[in-house]
């Protein structure tokens, strides 16, 4: 019997844990790309006011954005600067744990409403935890 009640009590605190909502604080940190797919890219959240975007080594301020966390995958729209415009990026992210999400942007289409492999740019990163911001 005792037995059964732990076994009932850790799934209950398993499940638990993976339905936690995400917020913003989930996202803060340096993101950087996985494997070969972009050498040099990534993302950095030091907080609502600061987001840089890493494409090729090339960092560029994101101006505005817009967070869903009521969607899923979670939605993310920003706009960074590209010579003398803006350019307008829609994208979705899901944070597959504490170190690793997956991104997908969509420039000049629309976004999916999941993961898709035949539009927009698809990446995984992974939190760096030894960097500073």
């Amino acid at each position: 019997m005792k037995i059964l009640l732990l076994s009932a009590i850790i799934s209950l605190v398993v499940c638990k844990s993976y339905s936690q909502p995400k917020n913003f604080r989930d996202l803060v940190g340096r993101w950087e790309v996985l494997g070969d797919q972009v050498s040099g890219s990534g993302l950095v959240v030091a907080d609502s006011s600061n987001i840089i975007l890493t494409y090729n080594g090339d960092k560029k301020k994101v101006l505005e954005y817009k967070l869903d966390f009521s969607k899923s995958p979670i939605w993310f729209d920003f706009t960074v600067e590209e010579g003398d415009s803006a350019l307008r990026v829609k994208s979705i992210i899901e944070l597959i744990d504490n170190t690793h999400l997956k991104w997908q942007l969509f420039v000049n289409e629309e976004r999916a409403e999941n993961f898709s492999p035949t539009r927009g740019e698809f990446f995984y990163l992974k939190k760096s935890l030894t960097s500073t911001l």
